[in-house]
């Protein structure tokens, strides 16, 4: 449960919402040349700040709770992390510092290995991080991305994840004038919010056997094939709960192994991996939803890491020092998970584009202003 003086607070900051009609929190159109000027005037974005401010809030209330020691880590990095896997719809964004190429950070997980120890078990942040693919409505080119990392296997991972996700339920529930005001359907994303907290566990499927069901419906553009193994697609995750018949969040398990990064811990069948996504069925039919949060197990042996690198033809150079982490006398196996804020307030505001749920849209090749 919430703790009470962030319930209290909630309700304080509400009292104004609460006394505004509904149709005063229209949703502006978006425009980059006078966005500036709406969200300057208009009530939808007053209403979004309270909400995206609990979430923060109490994002930091429950990784404290757990033990999770929060950092601030550099936007800039000479090895990417996130988009190196051959599966992997991202694309870093390099930038040159004097002589220096760099990249813009795209995920906090190679920052906060290094830091782990066993004085220092779980860390976690809430900050950008920048991708270069052309946006869509799943995709910002800058995002907010909650992530931990602990030392720890996935098994002992998870049930933080799901406490995590329905803690944040919670907390939107408690904002209902927020909600009843922002959502695109108020009645349906209280009953959504709802089911999640009153699930017990999530479901898990594995990625053979979803793939399997996907196939069987013999739709297409579901599932992908390639030189590296398979890959469900944004419209085939959505697809598993239709077949499934599931209204809650599912773990998709034990992915391909040269489809997801490198990093990824091999599952006892060496061409799998010890990895996770959790996807969220759409609110609405139309709506946001699919992987909002992603999560596995790291390599622990170098010799295996080497290997990966070697079956996704990546260059070992760039990560030498990632895998000497592994020869440390008092290295411990780690497991993380990384989530878009945006895309969990699209899922839970029924929204169909993300976009519409950040402040400030960054969009390869549209100028903002500021």
């Amino acid at each position: 449960m919430l703790p009470r003086e962030i319930k209290i607070n909630i309700k304080k900051d509400d009292v104004n919402v609460s006394k505004m009609r509904r149709d005063l929190f229209f949703q502006p159109e978006f425009n980059p040349s006078s966005y500036y000027r709406k969200i300057h005037f208009s009530r939808y974005y007053y209403a979004l700040i309270i909400l995206r401010h609990y979430i923060k809030e109490v994002s930091d209330y429950y990784f404290s709770s757990i033990g999770a020691k929060n950092i601030d880590l550099f936007m800039l990095t000479n090895s990417v992390s996130s988009p190196t896997g051959p599966g992997s719809d991202s694309k870093p964004i390099n930038i040159k510092l004097g002589k220096l190429k760099i990249f813009l950070v795209d995920s906090s997980q190679f920052g906060f290995e290094p830091l782990l120890s066993e004085k220092m078990k779980k860390l976690y942040c809430y900050l950008p991080s920048m991708r270069g693919e052309n946006p869509d409505r799943r995709h910002l080119n800058q995002f907010f991305h909650c992530e931990m990392e602990m030392i720890g296997k996935l098994n002992e991972l998870t049930p933080l994840i799901e406490n995590y996700v329905k803690i944040l339920c919670e907390t939107l529930l408690s904002m209902p004038h927020v909600i009843d005001r922002i959502s695109d359907n108020p009645t349906k994303t209280k009953l959504m919010l709802n089911r999640t907290i009153a699930q017990k566990e999530f479901p898990k499927i594995c990625f053979d056997e979803a793939a399997k069901l996907l196939i069987e419906g013999r739709k297409k553009g579901l599932l992908n094939r390639g030189k590296h193994g398979r890959n469900i697609t944004a419209k085939g995750e959505i697809e598993l709960f239709k077949i499934l018949k599931k209204e809650v969040p599912i773990w998709l398990t034990e992915f391909d192994r040269d489809i997801v990064p490198f990093y990824q811990k091999p599952a006892r069948n060496k061409e799998k991996t010890i990895n996770a996504d959790l996807i969220f069925p759409p609110v609405t039919t139309g709506s946001f939803g699919g992987e909002i949060i992603g999560s596995g197990q790291r390599q622990d042996n170098a010799k295996e890491i080497y290997e990966s690198l070697h079956r996704q033809k990546i260059n070992c150079k760039n990560y030498n020092w990632y895998i000497n982490i592994r020869r440390f006398n008092d290295y411990k196996i780690t497991s993380g998970f990384g989530m878009g804020i945006e895309r969990f307030i699209a899922w839970a505001l029924a929204k169909r584009n993300i976009r519409d749920v950040a402040l400030y849209p960054r969009l390869k090749n549209v100028r903002m202003y500021p």
